[in-house]
């Protein structure tokens, strides 16, 4: 069974904006991804995120063409929130001080069953110890067993 990769909305946008230190790491995971060679998983909460970051730096204009390629990337699966990940969602965000936002992706991530949450949020991967694997795209290697 492939590694399930719970994707952050920052991975998707090291791609969009082709960041010169992120994007090669973050466009191979995708790779793999639509491969096949690796599960992928993220929340509707993360079409939200892409679309406002993209607002907020002046490209509007490319917001659906964006979402259309997410939405029909090869094994990748975009999970709504449901009632469960809400109420999972609330005692993330009471216990371990997790942002509302944050709070969505981690619940997701779990009721999905993901191997691994990748993210380049620092801060987030330190408050997902114990509760859930966290790691930068790099990282992942199709072959692991996370």
């Amino acid at each position: 069974m492939a590694t399930v990769c719970y994707l952050d909305t920052n991975i998707f946008l090291n791609v969009i904006y082709a960041e010169p230190l992120y994007s090669k790491g973050s466009s191979s995971l995708l790779q793999r991804i639509q491969e096949g060679k690796l599960a992928g998983i993220t929340s509707s909460v993360t079409e939200t995120e892409i679309g406002l970051d993209m607002a907020k730096t002046g490209s509007t204009e490319k917001i659906d063409e964006a979402l259309r390629l997410l939405e029909r990337m090869q094994n990748l699966e975009i999970t709504s929130l449901s009632s469960l990940a809400a109420r999972l969602a609330l005692r993330l965000v009471l216990e371990r001080r997790l942002t509302v936002h944050d709070a969505y992706h981690v619940a997701t991530a779990l009721e999905g069953k993901a191997s691994v949450f990748v993210t380049r949020d620092r801060h987030l991967q330190r408050k997902l110890q114990g509760l859930l694997y966290a790691s930068e795209p790099e990282r992942i290697d199709s072959d692991q067993k996370v």
